[in-house]
This record gives structure tokens, C-alpha cells and sequence, in this order.
């Protein structure tokens, strides 16, 4: 595997690997070394915070990334740029059914379906990543960039990922769904941003 690889993801697990042979090696992503985050936008203003890993997994065979699957645990939305009652009010907000609908879908997931180099370097990135993300049941195919660095038998995985919250019916204060919302609008498209550890044994 080359020294330097990249991918686009949205990743995350704990622990170490869980099988190597002469071809393949799968590596378990380390969740308290790992991070993902959301960043979401609105008339008004914006909101960003952090969602926790459950569990995912790499496997790399003959040097290079052939699967991914991660999940996030949709129990665990934080929001890191509102404290108190605010920051409580919001949370409580993305948990219900007008967002992500949490007591119903606890969780979310991404899926590695394609990745391919990069003829030219994107920022950090050098892979191109397709991959499913399901979301309230949903699952709808996005592709993005991602960057991987191999040190050892560990991986980092970094990058970002836009997805359009209406194709999952996140619907609340959406123009997808309704006209005239003025300084209610939240816009449709969000960031899931990750760095994830990924080690091997």
C-alpha cells in the first residue's frame, strides 16, 4: 500500500483488527481517536457539533482499499456551538421526528461502494470515494473526496462530505418541501466532516 492514500468517508469503530491473511487485512476504526462531525447552515445563522461511532470497518487487499462499512450512533448528535437550554433545545430538535427522527433510526451508516485516484490532487484529497449513506432508512449514494495515510498498520482517514438532507426526507424548514418559509428556512445541504484511526493487527 502506498504510503500515502485518500478517500472520502464518513467512518467509525473501536478497537483493533479483526482478520489478516496473506491479501487482505481489515482494520477496526478506533472511536475515541476518531471524530465526525455535522456543520448545517440557515437563513439566520449556522450549527456544528459531533456525532459518535458505533463501529465500521476497513479492508485493504493487495494495497488497496477494497470495503468500508461505518455507522455513527444517531443517540449521541452533540452540538458544540450552543450550551445550556439552547444547546438542549437543539439537540432535542435533531433527535425528533422533524429531523433524524432518532427514537425510530438510532442509526446512521455509510457504505464503501467505489474509490479511484485522483488524476489531479484535490487540496489533501487524492482518491475520489463513492459510497452509500443511509439516514432515516433512506440510502442514497454520494460521491466526495477523502484523503488515507498509512503509517505501520494504522490508517488516518480524513476528509469531508456534503449531503442533501431532503433525499433522506429531513423535511423541517426545508424549501424542498415549502415555499415561503423567509429567515425560517434552513438550507438543504450539511457537512459530515471525519478523521478516522483505523488499526490493524
Amino acid at each position: 500500500m502506498k504510503n500515502t492514500l485518500t478517500l472520502a468517508v464518513a467512518a467509525l469503530l473501536a478497537g483493533t483488527a479483526w482478520a489478516t491473511n496473506e491479501t487482505t487485512t481489515r482494520y477496526r476504526v478506533n472511536a475515541e481517536a476518531s471524530n465526525v462531525t455535522w456543520h448545517a447552515t440557515k437563513v439566520t445563522g449556522e450549527h456544528s457539533g459531533t456525532v459518535g461511532i458505533q463501529n465500521g470497518y476497513l479492508s485493504v487487499t493487495e494495497g488497496e482499499l477494497v470495503a468500508a462499512n461505518i455507522v455513527v450512533d444517531m443517540q449521541t448528535i452533540a452540538c458544540a456551538d450552543l450550551e445550556g437550554e439552547w444547546g438542549t433545545k437543539l439537540v432535542g430538535h435533531l433527535n425528533s421526528e422533524d429531523f433524524f427522527h432518532v427514537s425510530e433510526h438510532k442509526t446512521s451508516s455509510f457504505t464503501l461502494r467505489d474509490i479511484a485516484p485522483l488524476a489531479q490532487a484535490e487540496g489533501d484529497a487524492t482518491h475520489s470515494v463513492t459510497g452509500d449513506f443511509t439516514i432515516r432508512g433512506i440510502t442514497k449514494s454520494v460521491t466526495f473526496y477523502a484523503n488515507i495515510i498509512e503509517n505501520g498498520s494504522q490508517l488516518t482517514i480524513s476528509g469531508s462530505a456534503v449531503l442533501d438532507r431532503s433525499q433522506f426526507d429531513v423535511k423541517y424548514g426545508s424549501g424542498s418541501f415549502f415555499d415561503d418559509l423567509g429567515d425560517n428556512l434552513i438550507h438543504d445541504n450539511f457537512t459530515v466532516g471525519f478523521n478516522l484511526v483505523a488499526d490493524a493487527k
